[in-house]
């Protein structure tokens, strides 16, 4: 089970102007993905991730993508599946959270039950996003952590 929405995740990526379609299903995102994400996603899913304060914007763009990678290419790898999946906390932390400003801050700042990291950092591995999930299913649900 995909844990939100594809049309948010597409959301997150920038929307149609950036994939250049939206994706109505996991099997068209995963296309999609499959077949490289214009790195045009790494600064809108950064808009969407960070608040636009100091660098965190540029932080979480590094997370998606390395800089020399991100002058170098016009489309993200297919094993740059870090865009899809930051894309799917910051969608579930929109969702969870209601508010756009309070999941972007969420997202910023270090959380005790992961280790004091932040949870968009922590979401940058697979086994990280899935504790991020599980976190903001909790939150979403009103369960204990």
């Amino acid at each position: 089970m995909y844990p939100v929405e594809v049309a948010k995740v597409s959301a997150a990526l920038g929307g149609a102007r950036t994939l250049g379609r939206t994706p109505a299903s996991v099997s068209e995102l995963l296309d999609a993905v499959a077949h490289g994400l214009p790195r045009a996603v790494v600064p809108q899913l950064a808009a969407r991730a960070a608040p636009d304060r100091g660098d965190m914007r540029r932080k979480v763009a590094a997370l998606i993508v390395s800089p020399a990678t991100y002058k170098r290419s016009r489309r993200l790898s297919p094993a740059a599946s870090e865009a899809e999946r930051l894309a799917r906390v910051t969608a579930l932390a929109l969702q969870a959270l209601g508010d756009d400003d309070e999941a972007r801050e969420w997202l910023n700042v270090a959380h005790p039950l992961l280790s004091h990291h932040t949870p968009i950092e922590t979401a940058a591995t697979d086994l990280g996003a899935r504790m991020v999930e599980r976190l903001l299913h909790n939150i979403e649900y009103s369960l204990p952590a």
